[in-house]
Protein backbone atom coordinates (compact mmCIF):
# COMPACT_ATOMS: atom_id res chain seq x y z
CA UNK A 1 0.00 0.00 0.00
CA UNK A 2 1.28 3.27 -0.91
CA UNK A 3 1.03 6.30 0.81
CA UNK A 4 0.03 9.75 0.08
CA UNK A 5 3.06 12.54 -0.38
CA UNK A 6 3.14 15.57 2.10
CA UNK A 7 1.65 18.35 0.62
CA UNK A 8 3.98 20.32 2.90
CA UNK A 9 5.58 20.18 6.41
CA UNK A 10 3.39 21.68 9.16
CA UNK A 11 5.40 22.14 13.12
CA UNK A 12 2.52 22.77 15.89
CA UNK A 13 4.03 24.33 18.65
CA UNK A 14 1.55 24.08 22.12
CA UNK A 15 0.93 22.54 25.36
CA UNK A 16 -2.53 22.50 24.54
CA UNK A 17 -3.08 18.75 23.42
CA UNK A 18 -6.42 18.85 22.71
CA UNK A 19 -6.05 21.34 20.36
CA UNK A 20 -2.53 19.82 18.69
CA UNK A 21 -4.35 16.75 18.57
CA UNK A 22 -7.17 17.78 16.86
CA UNK A 23 -5.31 20.16 14.42
CA UNK A 24 -3.09 17.15 14.17
CA UNK A 25 -6.24 15.01 12.60
CA UNK A 26 -7.45 18.05 10.35
CA UNK A 27 -4.41 19.05 9.07
CA UNK A 28 -3.00 15.66 8.01
CA UNK A 29 -6.47 14.19 6.83
CA UNK A 30 -5.66 17.78 4.45
CA UNK A 31 -2.63 16.27 3.27
CA UNK A 32 0.02 17.69 5.47
CA UNK A 33 2.53 16.30 7.52
CA UNK A 34 2.51 17.97 11.43
CA UNK A 35 4.71 17.57 13.97
CA UNK A 36 3.89 19.33 17.36
CA UNK A 37 6.15 19.79 20.24
CA UNK A 38 4.88 21.33 23.55
CA UNK A 39 8.02 23.52 24.62
CA UNK A 40 8.88 26.80 22.09
CA UNK A 41 12.72 26.47 23.64
CA UNK A 42 12.56 22.80 22.75
CA UNK A 43 12.17 23.47 18.82
CA UNK A 44 15.46 22.47 16.96
CA UNK A 45 15.61 25.09 14.58
CA UNK A 46 18.59 23.41 12.21
CA UNK A 47 15.63 20.10 11.63
CA UNK A 48 13.55 22.89 9.85
CA UNK A 49 15.01 23.14 6.52
CA UNK A 50 11.44 21.23 4.79
CA UNK A 51 8.81 22.79 7.03
CA UNK A 52 6.60 25.23 5.55
CA UNK A 53 4.64 26.31 8.54
CA UNK A 54 4.76 26.70 11.90
CA UNK A 55 1.66 27.43 14.40
CA UNK A 56 2.52 28.10 17.21
CA UNK A 57 1.00 29.33 21.09
CA UNK A 58 3.38 28.60 24.05
CA UNK A 59 2.70 32.44 25.13
CA UNK A 60 3.02 31.33 28.79
CA UNK A 61 6.00 29.80 28.50
CA UNK A 62 9.39 31.82 29.91
CA UNK A 63 10.79 31.38 25.94
CA UNK A 64 7.55 32.19 24.61
CA UNK A 65 5.88 31.65 21.17
CA UNK A 66 7.19 35.40 20.10
CA UNK A 67 10.54 34.43 21.27
CA UNK A 68 10.44 31.69 18.90
CA UNK A 69 9.47 33.81 15.86
CA UNK A 70 12.08 36.53 16.65
CA UNK A 71 14.66 33.79 16.03
CA UNK A 72 13.18 32.14 12.94
CA UNK A 73 13.01 35.36 11.24
CA UNK A 74 16.61 36.52 12.65
CA UNK A 75 17.96 32.90 10.80
CA UNK A 76 18.47 33.14 7.48
CA UNK A 77 17.83 29.69 7.60
CA UNK A 78 14.25 29.82 8.86
CA UNK A 79 13.48 33.42 7.96
CA UNK A 80 11.05 31.62 4.76
CA UNK A 81 9.15 29.72 7.02
CA UNK A 82 5.23 31.08 7.18
CA UNK A 83 4.42 31.98 10.71
CA UNK A 84 0.68 31.63 12.45
CA UNK A 85 1.05 32.70 16.35
CA UNK A 86 -2.31 31.48 17.92
CA UNK A 87 -3.19 32.73 21.28
CA UNK A 88 -5.77 33.69 24.21
CA UNK A 89 -4.50 37.01 24.34
CA UNK A 90 -7.01 38.93 22.43
CA UNK A 91 -5.44 43.10 22.01
CA UNK A 92 -4.80 44.81 19.23
CA UNK A 93 -1.43 45.41 20.78
CA UNK A 94 -0.60 41.81 20.59
CA UNK A 95 -1.66 41.43 16.84
CA UNK A 96 0.59 43.82 16.21
CA UNK A 97 3.70 43.16 17.87
CA UNK A 98 3.15 39.57 16.66
CA UNK A 99 3.54 41.08 12.77
CA UNK A 100 5.93 43.19 13.72
CA UNK A 101 8.11 40.11 15.02
CA UNK A 102 7.25 38.42 11.55
CA UNK A 103 4.26 36.46 12.29
CA UNK A 104 1.95 36.29 8.76
CA UNK A 105 -1.01 35.79 10.66
CA UNK A 106 -2.94 35.74 14.65
CA UNK A 107 -5.81 34.05 15.29
CA UNK A 108 -7.59 34.07 18.68
CA UNK A 109 -8.65 30.98 20.73
CA UNK A 110 -10.81 29.47 20.87
CA UNK A 111 -11.33 29.44 17.06
CA UNK A 112 -13.63 27.68 14.51
CA UNK A 113 -11.38 24.65 13.17
CA UNK A 114 -12.42 26.12 9.69
CA UNK A 115 -11.49 29.48 10.07
CA UNK A 116 -8.25 28.04 11.02
CA UNK A 117 -8.24 25.13 8.12
CA UNK A 118 -8.64 28.15 5.69
CA UNK A 119 -6.19 30.49 7.22
CA UNK A 120 -3.31 27.85 7.00
CA UNK A 121 -4.13 27.64 2.90
CA UNK A 122 -4.17 31.35 2.79
CA UNK A 123 -0.41 31.76 4.14
CA UNK A 124 0.55 28.59 2.60
CA UNK A 125 -0.70 30.04 -0.51
CA UNK A 126 0.67 33.65 -0.24
CA UNK A 127 3.91 31.90 0.77
CA UNK A 128 4.27 30.33 -2.90
CA UNK A 129 5.05 33.80 -3.80
CA UNK A 130 3.38 36.00 -7.10
CA UNK A 131 3.37 34.59 -10.61
CA UNK A 132 7.36 34.13 -11.62
CA UNK A 133 7.43 36.17 -14.40
CA UNK A 134 10.49 36.78 -16.56
CA UNK A 135 12.41 39.95 -16.85
CA UNK A 136 13.96 42.03 -14.06
CA UNK A 137 11.65 44.88 -12.32
CA UNK A 138 13.58 47.88 -11.43
CA UNK A 139 13.16 50.86 -9.32
CA UNK A 140 15.77 53.50 -8.99
CA UNK A 141 18.71 51.11 -7.51
CA UNK A 142 15.83 48.92 -6.18
CA UNK A 143 15.88 45.42 -8.13
CA UNK A 144 13.47 42.39 -7.84
CA UNK A 145 13.98 39.38 -10.07
CA UNK A 146 10.46 37.16 -9.95
CA UNK A 147 12.31 34.03 -11.08
CA UNK A 148 14.63 33.50 -8.10
CA UNK A 149 12.07 36.01 -6.04
CA UNK A 150 15.27 38.06 -4.77
CA UNK A 151 15.18 41.40 -4.15
CA UNK A 152 18.35 43.87 -4.35
CA UNK A 153 19.37 47.10 -3.58
CA UNK A 154 22.57 48.70 -5.36
CA UNK A 155 23.34 44.97 -5.82
CA UNK A 156 23.11 44.06 -2.05
CA UNK A 157 20.58 41.45 -1.72
CA UNK A 158 17.35 42.30 0.52
CA UNK A 159 15.95 39.92 3.19
CA UNK A 160 12.08 40.05 2.94
CA UNK A 161 9.50 37.96 4.12
CA UNK A 162 7.29 36.34 1.29
CA UNK A 163 4.13 39.27 2.53
CA UNK A 164 6.62 41.71 2.09
CA UNK A 165 7.78 40.31 -0.86
CA UNK A 166 4.40 40.12 -2.38
CA UNK A 167 3.79 43.85 -1.49
CA UNK A 168 6.78 45.57 -3.19
CA UNK A 169 5.77 42.90 -6.24
CA UNK A 170 2.33 44.65 -6.34
CA UNK A 171 4.09 48.66 -6.29
CA UNK A 172 6.49 47.67 -8.43
CA UNK A 173 3.56 46.81 -10.99
CA UNK A 174 2.42 50.27 -9.97
CA UNK A 175 5.21 52.83 -9.84
CA UNK A 176 4.05 55.99 -9.40
CA UNK A 177 0.43 55.02 -9.23
CA UNK A 178 -1.54 54.69 -6.12
CA UNK A 179 -2.62 51.18 -4.46
CA UNK A 180 -5.50 51.07 -2.04
CA UNK A 181 -5.04 49.19 1.41
CA UNK A 182 -8.21 47.47 0.48
CA UNK A 183 -6.51 46.37 -3.24
CA UNK A 184 -3.52 45.49 -1.25
CA UNK A 185 -5.62 43.66 1.84
CA UNK A 186 -7.55 41.70 -0.71
CA UNK A 187 -4.10 40.51 -3.32
CA UNK A 188 -1.87 39.49 -0.26
CA UNK A 189 -4.63 38.59 1.50
CA UNK A 190 -7.14 37.03 -0.62
CA UNK A 191 -9.51 34.45 1.96
CA UNK A 192 -9.56 37.13 4.64
CA UNK A 193 -13.07 39.35 4.43
CA UNK A 194 -13.20 42.78 2.91
CA UNK A 195 -12.25 45.43 5.33
CA UNK A 196 -11.35 42.05 8.07
CA UNK A 197 -7.99 43.52 9.87
CA UNK A 198 -6.55 45.65 7.23
CA UNK A 199 -4.19 47.22 9.86
CA UNK A 200 -2.43 43.58 8.79
CA UNK A 201 -1.39 46.06 5.49
CA UNK A 202 -0.17 49.18 6.80
CA UNK A 203 2.12 46.81 9.82
CA UNK A 204 3.85 45.01 6.78
CA UNK A 205 4.48 48.22 5.04
CA UNK A 206 5.77 49.83 7.81
CA UNK A 207 8.07 46.85 8.15
CA UNK A 208 9.05 47.00 4.52
CA UNK A 209 9.70 50.73 4.25
CA UNK A 210 12.69 50.08 7.34
CA UNK A 211 14.13 47.10 5.23
CA UNK A 212 14.22 49.40 2.27
CA UNK A 213 16.28 52.05 4.05
CA UNK A 214 17.11 55.63 1.81
CA UNK A 215 14.05 54.14 -0.61
CA UNK A 216 11.69 54.16 2.22
CA UNK A 217 11.03 57.40 1.99
CA UNK A 218 9.68 56.61 -1.51
CA UNK A 219 7.02 54.78 -0.20
CA UNK A 220 4.49 56.68 0.88
CA UNK A 221 1.15 57.25 1.39
CA UNK A 222 -1.80 59.24 0.82
CA UNK A 223 -4.81 59.34 3.00
CA UNK A 224 -7.58 57.95 0.49
CA UNK A 225 -5.28 56.61 -1.96
CA UNK A 226 -3.34 54.23 -0.34
CA UNK A 227 0.48 53.01 -0.98
CA UNK A 228 2.69 54.01 -3.89
CA UNK A 229 6.58 53.78 -5.06
CA UNK A 230 7.01 57.45 -6.15
CA UNK A 231 10.02 58.08 -8.38
CA UNK A 232 10.46 61.35 -6.70
CA UNK A 233 9.91 62.56 -3.16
Amino acid sequence: MTSTPSIGNILIVDEDSNITDLLKVNLGSEGYNVSITSVAEEVDRGSLESTSLVIVDAMSQPYSGMDLIYDLKDDPDTEHIAIILYSTIKSERMVIDALDAGADDYIVKPFSLRELMARVKSVLRRHSGPVRKAGLMSFLDLTLDPTSQTVKIGGVPLALTRTEYSILFILLKNVDSYVSRIELHHKVWPDTAAGANERIVDTNISRLRKKLGDLGSNLVNRTGHGYMLATTV
